[in-house]
């Protein structure tokens, strides 16, 4: 079977960024972070300009470390349209990035919550059982924390912002922004991944998955 290369090595040419990224290193001009030292990230495509015509599309990756020192990729193009330079320039970038960083922090995810442990994205709060959420009763209008069971959460994505709800009662829910929230890409990768082979259900019962 043949191995396939995921090492990225390029200068971008609208901002002249050098990023290489292999399974060890992930360098953007002189910056380095060691793969295994990221901590979290997150990236995204913006349309640029007015909304029912847009100018040009933004592309931008961000990488932080364990020690907070961070790395960014950003470009733009000068058109829309799809499949553009920029495109494959941006999903060859990502495919490094998924290969030797996103699957790793995915991993560290999955590990947390079968040690009981809580994680934090964004506003979102979890853990084994499922997510912390507020919400308001409608008696005295009060404010109340329960925690959404995962097998009771759908989740879907809007304009780069990931929903998170219970099925039963649209008040309780949480949402997080795919490119300004650390890690909500690996979150949405995550519920991807619990969503199968009843692996939710598993989890609230303190299974290991």
């Amino acid at each position: 079977m043949q191995h396939h290369n995921f090492d990225v090595d390029i200068v971008i040419p609208s901002s002249k960024q050098k990023v290489k990224i292999t399974a060890e290193v992930i360098e953007v001009n002189q910056t380095r972070i060691a793969c295994a030292d990221v901590a979290a990230v997150k990236y995204g495509v913006s349309l640029i300009g007015p909304v029912k015509k847009p100018t040009k599309k933004k592309y931008t990756i961000d990488v932080k470390g364990k020690d907070g020192k961070s790395l960014s990729v950003q470009f733009e193009s000068s058109k829309v349209e799809e499949l553009l330079e920029e495109d494959h320039t941006y999903y060859y970038i990502m495919s490094g990035l998924w290969q030797y960083v996103k699957k790793h922090l995915v991993n560290e995810f999955i590990e947390k919550l079968n040690n009981q442990e809580q994680l934090e994205v964004g506003a979102a709060k979890f853990d084994y059982r499922g997510f912390e959420v507020s919400y308001k009763t409608w008696f005295l209008g009060k404010t109340k924390t329960t925690i959404l069971p995962w097998s009771q959460t759908k989740y879907f994505l809007d304009k780069g912002i990931l929903h998170v709800q219970d099925m039963y009662d649209k008040k309780k829910n949480i949402n997080v922004s795919l490119h300004n929230d650390w890690n909500a890409v690996v979150l949405n990768t995550l519920l991807h991944y619990l969503s199968q082979e009843h692996r939710k259900e598993k989890l609230e019962k303190g299974e290991k998955i």
